[in-house]
């Protein structure tokens, strides 16, 4: 289990296995939690399975995410990658 020990358990959902992210769900987290400006995600990557924790905030163009990176394979459906994963498939989508 990952933990963060300066979040409160309110700010944070979990992940348990490798789940996709649709968007609809991170905007009815935060209309949930309206007081709250940072929601983390604990995860694990897509390619390796490795933990993760991804800050999500809200913008006015949509959201903003530290610590991980969303891959879209269906619309408004993303995989979470870590930054080595993320590199590695963006090489692999250029050849």
């Amino acid at each position: 289990m990952v933990t963060h020990t300066a979040m409160n358990p309110d700010q944070r959902f979990r992940q348990e296995d490798l789940v996709t992210i649709e968007i609809e769900a991170l905007k009815k987290i935060f209309e949930d939690r309206p007081l709250k400006s940072i929601i983390t995600l604990s995860c694990k990557c897509s390619g390796c399975g490795n933990d993760l924790l991804i800050d999500i905030t809200h913008t006015l163009g949509g959201f903003g995410f530290n610590g991980g990176f969303l891959v879209e394979y269906a619309p408004d459906k993303y995989f979470v990658n870590c930054r080595d994963c993320y590199d590695l498939n963006k090489k692999a989508s250029k050849v």
